[in-house]
């Protein structure tokens, strides 16, 4: 492949890419504050609406913190993050949600794509794009829950942002075994004490990431200036150990919730029969998310064979394990805790699955072309490699054809189905109307017409009629009501609506 075919599909990939992001974009202006987002975001609200103060935001903040700290949960760092949700700010901001996650999640894994495989081991620009755009669709297609992927801003902040600052963080790992540089190892620091008090998956991340990094330099290297990041990890551990220690933890995990070596043992050798077990569940319920993996290892063939040289990557095999220890303890957390748990969680083992895939095809591929060199007259393994591609290509388009209705589930479709089947334009109107009747501050008890909890991909926790059901609750505090209680549309329209300019139904 030529290095202007390699543009021209390059390029074209990246079209590809923008045309199944535009359903998933457009639906960030229809997107809502909802549930949770409004319970960690009084205090801010309240400080910002009484004097648009960002010291006072800021106290709210805390406030917040301290508030759940005490009472539901010790990640601190995430609690920090959701209070800032923000219709704390506008009633109409919420729209920036998944512009910032998509933003923060295909930024961050082209910033490490662009650092592994072009100032690492070497492939040209327009390469180093092709593989970081598909992977990117496989990535968004195929995520197990678009609502703490990418709308709701209370699951992406407690899932999605850490997984970015840990991809970011990778790369600075990497540069500072290198550059030794000073400002590296203080972003460093920051994110891993940051990081600390997020979800336990992503602080595990950063943790391996950075002690596999520390061992690789140093058996390369012997540099001892590598044994400085015991200073962020310490400083990630104390975080760990206060989010950990929060008597919010026994709310929600019960009375026994703490730590057990016996149970600690227990969990790691799970850990790997899970991992292994949800890699079946990928090749039932995301078929083509491993036919794109396929599809990668096939381009990494084409790439590596017109390279000069191999990626003189040391004890492939022992990477791969590696890589693969790294993402069976990302069912750690979960296992362990043993509680009901949001799609963020297996959202984090999907991500971290095709990473650690990624890298492992590009190992075996490396390896492969490598093999043939080493064993086969040019001719000879030129004929192999290209008759393995070819195969591999036909393998692909056949299960693609077989497996066809997996794109229902894909992230463009299901927004694209949202769109056009009106769900989209009759929730926004809904929307409106609602945030219209909370804000009206002449009503103290606020009556609203229901809207259902099925919204697609969005994510919607609906005001029921029990003024003591936690939504409820939550949306009266936030908006300063002394209850909020919703009730059938029509009936709400037959009521309330000649009041709106409304006409019944």
């Amino acid at each position: 492949m030529s290095e202007r075919n390699r543009k021209m599909i390059a390029c074209a990939s990246v079209i590809i890419f923008l045309i199944l992001l535009i359903p998933i974009v457009y639906l960030t202006g229809v997107n809502r504050a909802t549930g949770d987002d409004y319970g960690y975001g009084f205090h801010t609200r309240t400080a910002w609406m009484g004097t648009h103060s960002l010291v006072e935001v800021f106290k709210g903040m805390c406030r917040t913190v301290k508030e759940f700290y005490g009472g539901w949960q010790g990640t601190w760092f995430s609690i920090a993050v959701f209070a800032l949700q923000p219709e704390v700010f506008h009633d109409g901001a919420y729209v920036i949600v998944a512009v910032l996650m998509l933003f923060l999640w295909i930024g961050s894994t082209a910033y490490l794509f662009r650092e592994v495989l072009c100032r690492k081991l070497h492939f040209d620009g327009w390469s180093c794009l092709l593989i970081a755009v598909w992977f990117l669709i496989i990535s968004i297609e195929f995520i197990p829950g678009t609502k703490s992927a990418i709308y709701w801003f209370n699951g992406c902040a407690h899932y999605m942002l850490p997984f970015a600052m840990c991809q970011v963080l990778t790369v600075w790992l990497l540069r500072y075994g290198e550059t030794w540089r000073k400002s590296t190892f203080v972003g460093i620091l920051l994110f891993m004490t940051l990081l600390g008090g997020s979800n336990y998956q992503a602080a595990l991340l950063a943790l391996i990431t950075a002690c596999y990094v520390c061992a690789a330099v140093w058996l390369l290297k012997r540099d001892r200036r590598i044994f400085l990041l015991g200073i962020p990890v310490l400083t990630e551990l104390i975080g760990l150990v206060i989010s950990m220690k929060s008597p919010g933890n026994l709310v929600r995990g019960g009375a026994e919730f703490g730590f057990s070596p016996a149970r600690a043992l227990q969990t790691i050798g799970a850990s790997f029969v899970c991992a292994v077990k949800d890699i079946g569940v990928y090749g039932k319920e995301r078929p083509l998310a491993l036919v794109g993996l396929l599809f990668l290892f096939l381009l990494f063939l084409i790439l590596l064979w017109q390279r000069e040289e191999g990626l003189q990557i040391p004890h492939r095999f022992a990477a791969g394990l590696l890589l693969f220890c790294l993402y069976s303890a990302m069912q750690a957390p979960a296992i362990y805790a043993d509680v009901a748990y949001s799609k963020g969680v297996p959202n984090t083992n999907y991500l971290v699955f095709l990473l650690t895939a990624a890298f492992i095809l590009l190992m075996a591929a490396d390896g492969f072309v490598t093999l043939l060199r080493n064993k086969k007259e040019d001719g000879a393994a030129k004929k192999i490699l290209w008759g393995v591609v070819a195969a591999g290509f036909l393998v692909c388009a056949v299960l693609g054809l077989l497996k066809r209705s997996n794109v229902k589930s894909c992230t463009s479709y299901t927004a694209l189905v949202y769109i056009t089947s009106g769900q989209a334009a009759d929730f926004r109107k809904q929307m409106d109307l609602q945030t219209k009747l909370l804000e009206d501050d002449a009503v103290t008890d606020a009556v609203i017409p229901g809207i259902n909890d099925v919204q697609g991909p969005l994510m919607h926790m609906p005001v029921t009629a029990n003024p003591n059901a936690y939504t409820n609750q939550v949306t009266g505090r936030f908006y300063g009501k002394q209850s909020v209680v919703s009730i059938d549309r029509p009936l709400w329209l037959e009521r309330y609506g000649a009041e709106y300019g409304l006409e019944a139904e």
